[in-house]
């Protein structure tokens, strides 16, 4: 396996991670700090860092009460579509 198509690999592996959360912050808290190694993998090698920013401040809501987890939800969805557009070129 080259350089190349390991770093693709990690982060895919990041992306998908992240994906998880957003898929599970509907049902259950997040552990900010668990999702902080993917995210900083992948801001170190994106040039817009602003949906990063953004999915941290998302993920600072404890969404307890009922539409606070909808706005968080929604909130790291958008940002996390930002990420994959940040990093998309380096997965061709």
């Amino acid at each position: 396996m080259t350089r190349e198509e390991l770093e693709k690999r990690t982060i895919e592996r990041a992306i998908g991670y992240l994906e998880k959360a957003v898929d599970r912050s509907r049902k259950e808290a997040l552990d900010r700090w668990s999702l902080e190694p993917p995210l900083q993998y992948l801001e170190m090698r994106a040039d817009k860092k602003w949906p990063f920013e953004q999915f941290r401040q998302a993920l600072e809501s404890d969404g307890s009460e009922g539409w606070q987890v909808e706005g968080r939800y929604q909130m790291l969805n958008a940002s996390l579509h930002g990420i994959k557009l940040a990093v998309k070129e380096l997965l061709k």
